[in-house]
């Protein structure tokens, strides 16, 4: 299995997981890229990497047809369940199945780091988005915003090394500009986090995605071990919610 199979499969089978504790934090980051996207009311909208369907509610609207692709069937159930108005298709997002130009826009919500190759992703993007169309995106970012300083101690005093890899500004921007990409912009937001109504949220998260494949090594006792000491170094915010730093790398793009 690739790599890239391992996350698909990680991110179906724990889709409940995803859709009660990371789907509702990663609403906004999607009005904030639906919003870059300046969409017009007839747009054809692709949501690539649409998980349980955040892009795609985010971009629906009367008169715009949307459609959102995934690998991963068991985000798409949530997704067709929750946004019936747009139409989903199940398909690697790096291999469309549309001809070229068949959208007027491409919008992408915390999927694109997941790509084995993000640039040849890109590329795709760019391949069925119409001559002057626009893509606008959202990643992880930027690191210093994100939780590897709160959490990397725990992991290592637990014995475990996490290998998680986002993309830095320079990289993103150079990714869609090799892709034929142009009038690249990136703008970041550090204040970003994900956030979560409590341990059973928090235990859900950790069972969700990459993380559950990563965790399957553990035993029960050694998992449950790691998820408490995690979240005991979780900060809480003034809402009374677990925030999990983040933060979010907008991407924004022309078809030339």
């Amino acid at each position: 299995m690739t790599a890239w199979r391992g996350v698909v499969k990680g991110f179906s089978e724990t889709a409940d997981n995803y859709a009660h504790s990371m789907a509702p934090s990663l609403r906004t980051m999607a009005v904030r890229v639906v919003q870059r996207a300046q969409l017009r009311e007839r747009d054809r909208v692709l949501d690539a990497g649409t998980g349980t369907g955040v892009g795609a509610a985010a971009a629906l609207t009367a008169g715009r047809e949307v459609v959102g692709v995934d690998g991963a069937a068991g985000m798409l159930a949530i997704a067709r369940r929750e946004v019936p108005g747009a139409r989903f298709v199940e398909a690697d997002f790096a291999e469309l199945p549309f001809p070229a130009g068949s959208f007027d826009v491409v919008i992408s919500v915390h999927a694109l780091h997941f790509a084995e190759d993000p640039m040849a992703a890109l590329a795709e993007w760019r391949r069925v988005t119409t001559g002057g169309g626009r893509l606008s995106l959202s990643v992880p970012g930027p690191r210093s915003a994100q939780s590897y300083g709160l959490y990397d101690p725990v992991y290592r005093r637990h014995g475990l090394q996490r290998r998680v890899i986002v993309p830095a500004r320079g990289k993103l921007l150079a990714w869609a500009r090799a892709a034929g990409w142009r009038q690249v912009n990136v703008v970041a937001d550090a204040t970003t986090t994900i956030r979560l109504a409590g341990p059973d949220s928090f235990e859900r998260w950790m069972r969700t995605g990459t993380r559950s494949l990563a965790s399957r090594a553990l035993s029960d006792e050694a998992f449950a071990a790691l998820s408490a000491d995690l979240l005991a170094v979780t900060p809480i915010g003034p809402d009374g919610l677990l925030h999990i730093p983040f933060g979010t790398l907008y991407l924004t793009a022309r078809n030339p």
